[in-house]
């Protein structure tokens, strides 16, 4: 389906970073002057409120789903605190109406009350024996009436508590009819069938649908320690059984309305383009393929304000169904974030990015990419897509995905600094240099760059006048960052969180746009300023008319003002004065700010966001299609063992080594491959020499040659016998006295 610096306030303050990989040294050193984001985000993506869209996001929505047919009329909201003087209760007859979005261990059992059904009053028993320790069960259950007692069901029940229900017909509901609240027990840990799979899967679907292979022994730990309850690994298998049926049954109702969204988007946006995509398998039924999604405001204002420069690039789906969300990103005249399109897909191959690229190419009439620059990440067949539908358009691929593959294979700083300095050189006499110090470092490292196609990648082999000298693709990796939570909700619900987010953003930008009191915008100003940074160092020589030659040592550059030229080459490849034409505008005692491209004014600015977003309806204003309502997309098993352990970047090695393991195959006993996969005759095994029995002997010294002989060997000298018994003391002699003494 297709149709239709300081002297001035700045509202746009703060760097966004998206490159965890880069330092500060390659800002400084190189010239990496990245495209930013404000810190603070503008909006939060968690604004959709629809009760239907939102069903798969909360317990409150979720805890109730068995209980009835269709989803309640009432957005449920679970408040973290609740007294029993606060708490509002609803009469009907004099008698109470449970309400079931209070917190569970709030939830206590009343005379009088009334449920609706006879599992909502079951639910509410179980969480009122839980948070208190109360061993209950069931004496009878069944549709008509509920008996529930407190003690031990094989055992003479001593205990006074006591609840007794039973349905009423004409008020078609269940209520509590005789209730003994005393209780004379003591705390429990071990409830026993009271606390069902279904109990356990209710209050834990929203964390079993955020992480589908949630171990069971990290919910039996949580359980224990959030509920204080003791519960078998069985248990916790059947809950999150169940958990996984009701999520399922929940997401194709959710993905049957695919067509009805699609039809709205266009009601309220016409002249806008969404395609929906399905396919049939063998099954006969028809299941969720792509979709993409082009707004006509963002389509059109593109085409009159931004500039002629996309970035395309795609992101996993974090949610319960798996995915890819394919996007196409602008920039606007404050070199921020601009969304265009985007697409989800099952997978990223290159029939998708070329269906992608077509629809892209008529919306926004590229024809055939003449005077258009694509900047792209090493995604799979992305590059050859782009090639086949916009065959003439400039190509540049992103550097810091570069660097992270040529890193791997060669590393150490003593690359990194002239791999920067080479892809930030704006003349091709800078490129050579710095790309012979990496040849004398490692002739290989040279063959694998030259190899990516320098000129896709270098500043020095780029075209002029398109006002854009970026060699990454970091406005993309910024929109993705942004939308990180909302690639965790579900297909249509993400999708409406990306459109309030950006009609909210582009409201918020002509607001902030009437305290701009600049011609240029803010962050064009501040890139320049971290251009000119060492123009105290260059000297200006005046030629003629004003034409110059900046000077530094050894280098030298021709200023041309009047054609806004410099032989640099950064002046004409970014639209901004590069240091030499500041240092020569402030020579002749002019402003910088004059000679900034008209593509970075307050008026494109106001171009680009000069229309927005149309209102959409709710989920019960949808209007019904006709179509095949498609089931949710078959989960894409990849072949081998699943990864469970996150994939480590290179940078985060730090330093060690993986030793690979050489296999021998067990039945012709060569290295290479298993025994499988052997295709080999079978060869006997090599006998193993047998194992001496018993302790080894050490091995004894050779004798020296001087005692060889055996004749010059003095011969033992024989031991005097031992005493038998105990060793006399020796007495001494008496020594006479002197006479004096005597």
């Amino acid at each position: 389906m297709a149709s239709s610096d300081e002297g001035y306030a700045d509202p746009f303050a703060g760097i966004h970073e998206p490159f965890a990989g880069l330092t500060e040294m390659d800002f400084e050193l190189h010239g990496i002057y990245m495209d930013h984001e404000p810190e603070e985000e503008l909006s939060s993506l968690d604004k959709c409120k629809d009760i239907f869209l939102n069903v798969l996001l909360s317990d409150e929505n979720l805890r109730n789903s068995s209980m009835a047919d269709e989803i309640r009329a009432q957005v449920y909201h679970a408040t973290d605190w609740q007294s029993d003087e606060d708490e509002q209760e609803v009469l009907k007859n004099n008698y109470r109406i449970h309400d079931p979005t209070i917190k569970w261990d709030k939830m206590v059992p009343k005379l009088g009350d009334i449920f609706e059904s006879p599992a909502q009053l079951k639910f509410c028993v179980t969480n009122y024996a839980v948070s208190h320790g109360y061993r209950i069960y069931y004496e009878k259950c069944d549709s008509k009436r509920i008996v529930a007692r407190c003690g031990n069901r094989k055992e003479e029940n001593k205990y006074p508590f006591r609840i007794y229900a039973a349905w009423m017909y004409k008020e078609r509901s269940f209520q509590i009819k005789a209730m003994n609240g005393d209780h004379k027990c003591s705390r429990q840990f071990k409830f026993g069938s009271i606390v069902s799979p279904e109990w356990i899967g209710r209050h834990y679907v929203t964390e079993i649908a955020n992480k589908p292979k949630m171990k069971l022994q990290e919910m039996i730990d949580d359980i224990r320690q959030r509920y204080r309850c003791v519960v078998s690994i069985g248990q916790v298998r059947r809950a999150r059984k169940w958990a996984k049926n009701l999520i399922e049954g929940k997401l194709i109702e959710h993905y049957a309305r695919i067509w009805d969204y699609a039809h709205e988007l266009l009601r309220s946006n016409p002249g806008s383009t969404c395609q929906v995509g399905v396919t049939t398998n063998p099954d006969g039924k028809n299941y969720f393929h792509r979709f993409y999604i082009c707004f006509k405001a963002l389509s059109v204002s593109w085409k009159r304000g931004c500039r002629r420069v996309i970035g395309l690039d795609g992101c996993f789906l974090k949610g319960q169904v798996k995915g890819e969300l394919l996007t196409t990103i602008g920039r606007d005249a404050n070199n921020q974030v601009y969304p265009i399109a985007w697409a989800v897909v099952d997978v990223e191959n290159k029939s998708n990015w070329t269906w992608f690229l077509e629809l892209l190419s008529g919306d926004l009439d590229l024809i055939d990419g003449r005077g258009l620059i694509v900047i792209l990440d090493q995604h799979k067949g992305l590059s050859q897509s782009v090639k086949d539908v916009l065959p003439h358009v400039e190509h540049r691929q992103c550097v810091r995905h570069i660097y992270a593959k040529f890193r791997k294979a060669y590393t150490g700083l003593e690359f990194k600094k002239p791999f920067w300095a080479a892809a930030m050189s704006c003349v091709e006499g800078d490129f050579k240099r710095h790309m012979d110090k990496i040849k004398k470092l490692n002739t290989g490292a040279y063959e694998h760059l030259m190899s990516k196609e320098p000129e896709t990648w270098c500043r020095a082999y780029m075209s002029t006048g398109y006002a854009c000298e970026a060699v990454e693709n970091g406005i993309s990796e910024c929109f993705n960052s942004i939308i990180v939570d909302a690639r965790k909700k579900p297909l249509i619900t993400m999708l409406e969180e990306i459109r309030i987010y950006i009609m909210d953003r582009f409201a918020h930008m002509i607001e902030e746009s009437t305290r701009l009191n600049t011609r240029i915008c803010p962050a064009v100003l501040k890139k320049m300023k971290l251009f000119g940074k060492n123009m105290r160092f260059w000297l200006i020589i005046h030629s003629q008319q004003h034409v110059f030659e900046a000077r530094r040592g050894c280098d030298s550059y021709m200023v041309d003002l009047d054609g806004r030229h410099c032989t640099c080459r950064l002046w004409d490849l970014a639209g901004i004065p590069c240091v030499h034409a500041i240092t020569t505008i402030n020579y002749i005692h002019q402003t910088p700010n004059e000679y900034i491209d008209e593509m970075f004014s307050k008026e494109q600015f106001l171009k680009c966001y000069s229309a927005n977003i149309s209102p959409v309806n709710g989920s019960n204003l949808w209007p019904q299609t006709e179509y095949i309502k498609p089931f949710p997309p078959v989960s894409r098993r990849i072949p081998g063992s699943p990864k469970v352990n996150r994939r480590r970047h290179v940078s985060e090695n730090d330093g060690r080594v993986h030793t690979p393991r050489t296999i021998r195959c067990g039945k012709c006993f060569e290295y290479g491959h298993n025994q499988k996969g052997c295709k080999h005759a079978t060869r006997e095994p090599i006998p193993m020499p047998p194992k001496k029995k018993g302790r080894p002997r050490k091995e004894q010294d050779e004798p020296n040659q001087a005692s060889c002989d055996r004749s010059e060997r003095q011969e033992p000298v024989p031991m005097p016998p031992k005493k038998k018994g105990r060793p006399r003391k020796e007495r001494q002699e008496a020594v006479p006295m002197p006479p004096n003494m005597v």
